[in-house]
């Protein structure tokens, strides 16, 4: 993100968000907060206490368990026992991550989506800064904010390396190389999900931002929003290379080609794993350098039918509505 592109992202006031909080409660837009989570007892108490701590008037919790049996449940019947009216939830095994947050979407009715995982934890004041973006950006359908990786404790370890072009081609365009969005930082309009359709994709939300932003421009508010613990048992830390093989399919899908930063990363995380997650930084070397260059040229030939065939459906296409125009 250059100067340019930083200086046209939206940054609330102080005044816009004191009119904001003054605003009558039947006025506000109402969150809906879904948290998909399985056996993370260990910090699910810290992830709902940081959306209470929000302070914002109105909304509404769903947790999605996937039938969890490390204590989770006691949490929840804990903490829907003091709040009847906020938080509801639903322990049974599903089909997955994306299963229960699509689960979460449909059992709740709020106008703004706020998705985050049972091990991170929103700032304070984040909801009030989104609902300040969306009242003045009455148009907008998705905005995201910056975030922060934290050790189990929540010591900061490294800031996610966000990225953002008020452009749209400009979105797409670097969203072919890297998911520019860091998940829990990011909120949308119900409505977005009704347009675009919701999560169908074991990759989670990098096919959704990339399917998404066929249609939908994304808007950057230039604030910390959230934080996301790295540990054993998170998603981040466990990109093995089935996830990031899954990950060039996708990006394939959608742009017709895996880009050579993708089959970098695969052959840098076999070699080396998420070494970055460990504070390490080891030079690539010949070896992966090599690998990523036969990932390269294997994955597109893999799926250079599926183009052809889409290419074909295109031409087709064109034909009929020529024919069409011609009679």
């Amino acid at each position: 993100m250059n100067e340019l592109e930083r200086s046209l992202a939206f940054v609330p006031t102080a005044a816009q968000i004191s009119h904001v909080r003054s605003l009558p409660r039947a006025e506000l837009l109402r969150f809906s907060v879904v948290v998909p989570s399985f056996n993370q007892c260990s910090f699910l108490r810290q992830t709902l206490d940081s959306v209470l701590a929000q302070d914002y008037p109105n909304i509404e919790i769903f947790v999605a368990d996937g039938g969890s049996t490390d204590g989770s449940v006691a949490i929840l019947e804990e903490y829907s026992s003091i709040h009847p009216q906020l938080l509801r939830y639903d322990s049974r095994p599903d089909g997955g991550h994306h299963h229960g947050v699509n689960k979460g979407i449909a059992n709740t009715t709020g106008d703004i989506i706020a998705w985050i995982n049972s091990d991170d934890i929103y700032l304070p004041g984040a909801f009030w800064k989104v609902a300040t973006f969306f009242y003045f950006n009455r148009l907008a359908f998705v905005v995201y904010g910056r975030n922060r990786y934290v050790d189990r404790d929540l010591n900061p370890v490294i800031d996610y390396p966000v990225d953002w072009s008020p452009l749209l081609s400009e979105q797409r365009r670097r969203m072919m190389h890297f998911c520019l969005i860091p998940q829990p930082s990011l909120f949308f309009k119900r409505t977005a999900v009704t347009l675009c359709g919701a999560l169908n994709s074991k990759i989670l939300d990098y096919e959704l931002w990339m399917r998404w932003q066929k249609d939908l421009p994304f808007y950057f508010c230039d604030d910390y929003f959230s934080l996301s613990r790295l540990h054993d048992d998170a998603i981040t830390a466990n990109a093995d290379r089935g996830l990031l093989r899954g990950i060039c399919e996708a990006v394939h899908q959608y742009y017709g080609i895996v880009p050579f930063s993708w089959t970098f990363k695969y052959a840098y995380t076999a070699e080396h794993g998420a070494a970055w997650t460990r504070g390490e930084a080891p030079s690539p070397g010949r070896k992966v350098l090599l690998m990523a260059h036969w990932y390269w040229v294997m994955m597109n030939l893999r799926w250079l039918p599926r183009l052809a065939l889409r290419s074909a459906r295109g031409l087709m296409s064109w034909a009929a509505q020529a024919l069409r125009i011609a009679a």
